[in-house]
């Protein structure tokens, strides 16, 4: 399998760490390209250095200036750096995929045609002690089978309507090349999931064909305070809690969750907006929309998609400005 990975570079402190990941895999990737965001342009400067490239001479490493804002970055390295190979990884530059990684990713690709195919992986402290695992359903966790392949039909009505991403995040996931620009569009059935971009591109490559789950544990997802899942008040979080409501909105216009099940998702959601979020007007006048949906109310859709993708330009606004 050829493979592009592709990091969007923010965080230097693990530079090392990460290569000595990647130089171990028992099946390297072809290409990997750095995309820098760092204050001072620390991967440019560590990755052009004589030490670091006779330490890791077999990795095929390239790293360019990036663009401000953890998703910018993610775009540029879509749009401009992950043609060239069948398949593509978007490795967070902090997390760790174990040496089996991508033989295991390719074994997975080669049993058909999946568009994606998920490891399970650890949450780890920042030292990269493992601590935790994602609830993964039992009946998918305790499966005989180390690979599973797992239909839109299976994966919508387990993910969206609890509301619960036990897939993981893009770290621990891998794509086949014709997914990019499913990736940049971040859209399910016409309505945008800007927030939850991870899970929403799992469910988006359901739809194409069955996802495949490998159900081993096959890197770690490092936690930190300084990580956009630690800061409440952020716009990247804020963006992920609100997300929910669309993306149970399009799963239900896909008729893969029914319409009480796709309302409750939006009840549940907006009253935990209005509790934690009450001083954000821009968040509780979401909410409040949210709160009229109901079944087959297209006008009660309609009010809160256009508040919805408002709220994301307001945040892409305030994210080019950063």
């Amino acid at each position: 399998m050829e493979i592009t990975t592709l990091v969007p570079a923010y965080k230097s402190q693990y530079l090392t760490e990460l290569l000595v990941a990647l130089q171990n895999q028992t099946l390297k990737p072809t290409r990997i390209v750095f995309s820098d965001d760092s204050p001072d342009q620390a991967f440019i400067r560590a990755l052009s250095s004589e030490e670091i490239r006779s330490a890791f001479v077999g990795l095929n490493m390239q790293v360019v200036v990036g663009q401000q804002g953890a998703w910018a970055n993610f775009r540029h390295l879509l749009l401009h750096h992950a043609a060239g190979t069948e398949f593509f990884h978007l490795l967070l530059d902090d997390d760790i995929p174990y040496p089996e990684f991508y033989e295991r990713h390719a074994q997975a690709h080669s049993l058909g045609q999946a568009a994606c195919v998920v490891s399970r992986r650890w949450s780890a402290l920042e030292s990269g002690q493992p601590f935790a695992s994602l609830p993964v359903p039992q009946a998918i966790s305790g499966h005989p089978q180390r690979m599973l392949a797992l239909s839109a039909d299976l994966l919508f009505p387990h993910i969206v309507p609890a509301t619960s991403n036990w897939l993981g995040e893009f770290s621990n996931a891998t794509f086949r090349a014709s997914m990019r620009e499913e990736l940049l569009n971040t859209q399910i059935a016409g309505i945008r999931y800007t927030g939850l971009e991870d899970i929403g591109a799992f469910l988006v490559a359901s739809l194409t064909a069955p996802l495949i789950l490998i159900n081993e544990h096959l890197g770690y997802f490092r936690t930190s305070p300084g990580q956009n899942t630690s800061q409440p008040t952020g716009r990247i979080f804020k963006l992920g809690v609100l997300a929910w409501i669309p993306l149970a909105l399009a799963a239900r216009r896909l008729q893969k969750i029914d319409a009480a099940q796709c309302a409750a998702v939006a009840q549940r959601i907006a009253q935990a907006v209005l509790q934690h979020y009450s001083q954000d007007e821009h968040m509780t006048r979401v909410a409040h929309l949210a709160l009229s949906i109901g079944p087959q109310d297209d006008a009660a859709d309609a009010h809160f998609l256009d508040a919805w993708n408002a709220f994301c330009e307001l945040g892409d606004a305030v994210g080019r400005a950063a």
